[in-house]
Formats: C-alpha cells, structure tokens, sequence
C-alpha cells in the first residue's frame, strides 16, 4: 500500500489494513448513489457489510470531499479515458450523472424482464423498489457522453442488444452485470 494513502486514512482515523483504498472506493461509490442507506450496509443485503462506525465515517467523509484524494488516487483509468472537460462536467452535476446511470440501469433490467416474459420465463413484470426514475431525454446526453467516450462499453452495449434480440438471457444478464458496473464506476469522482 501506498504510504500516503496510509498516511491520509490514519489521519481520518481509518484503518489502512482493514480498509483498503479499493474496499474506502466502493464504499464512497455506494454512497454516492441515489438510495444508498446506511442500514443497507450494517444491517440489510446490501453490496457489501461493514460496521455502522464505519459506514457513517465514510459516508460523511465523502460527503464532506474529505475522500476526494482516494478517488483521484484510484480513478487513474477514469483520468486517462476521458478528457478534462468531460471530467469538468462530470464533477459539476454528480447528482444527474447518477441518476441518468440508476434510470438507465433500469432501463436495461426492464428490457431483460420485457424479454423473460416474452420467453414465458416469467407471467408477469416484478416491481421494482421506489424511487423508480424513467430513463428519458433529460438522462440521455449524459448516457451518451459515456458510450460516446468508452469503446469498452459501447461493445458491451452493442453486445447487449444483440443478446436481447437472440433472445439469449443468460448472456444479456452477464453483460448487464458488465455495463452497470462500468457505468458506476466512470462516474466515480
């Protein structure tokens, strides 16, 4: 481990050996999402479990930018991929960049549904968790700025389509899997 990422964890009263700068990163991810909740974390089925000191200590760090350093330090891939500018924008609307990727998300998951149930897997569509926000026009330009700056993805999307036309469902939620989680984290600040 880097001794300044040790360093900067001591100072914020984090164990470096416990938490390491990829498990602090998902964490700061996770927070920056839309219905992220704490008891999710400590108590409920969440992406990960870790104490309730823990999740309060990063969600409020992160809140307060106090781990901006650890995203920057980890997100080297994310520097090199897109330009500034891009970035800039990225940095000044993180809300809408993370809904347009939590509606587009949903989007894909209905489609797998719309598929399933064309297949006759499933008799019906299973709800969904509020707060559900429609993929529309207002989402798209950010979407479209990803696909546009991220061959990677835009195969996977390309990829995506074509299992939902082949009607190939254990392929479209392998690739689903893919695509949310390079959409989550190209817009890791």
């Amino acid at each position: 481990m880097d001794e300044g990422t040790e360093n900067n964890t001591q100072e914020l009263h984090i164990d470096p050996l416990v938490s390491s700068p990829e498990r602090l990163k998902t964490m700061v991810n996770y927070f920056r999402t839309p219905d992220a909740s704490l008891w999710a974390v400590t108590e409920g089925h969440g992406p990960f479990h870790v104490s309730k000191s823990l999740a309060m200590k990063v969600r409020d760090y992160a809140d307060d930018g106090a781990l901006d350093w650890l995203m920057d330090e980890t997100s080297d891939s994310n520097k090199r991929r897109f330009d500034s500018e891009w970035r800039q924008w990225l940095l000044s609307k993180p809300a809408e960049f993370s809904q347009a990727v939590d509606a587009y998300r949903q989007k894909l998951a209905f489609q797998i549904q719309a598929t399933e149930i064309h297949l006759g897997l499933h008799s019906g569509f299973e709800p969904r968790r509020p707060p559900r926000v429609r993929y529309g026009p207002a989402h798209q330009p950010f979407i479209e700025s990803i696909f546009s700056r991220d061959q990677e993805l835009a195969g996977l999307q390309a990829e995506f389509k074509s299992a939902i036309k082949r009607n190939d469902i254990a392929r479209v939620m392998i690739l689903y899997e893919k695509i949310s989680e390079g959409l989550l984290e190209r817009i890791a600040i």
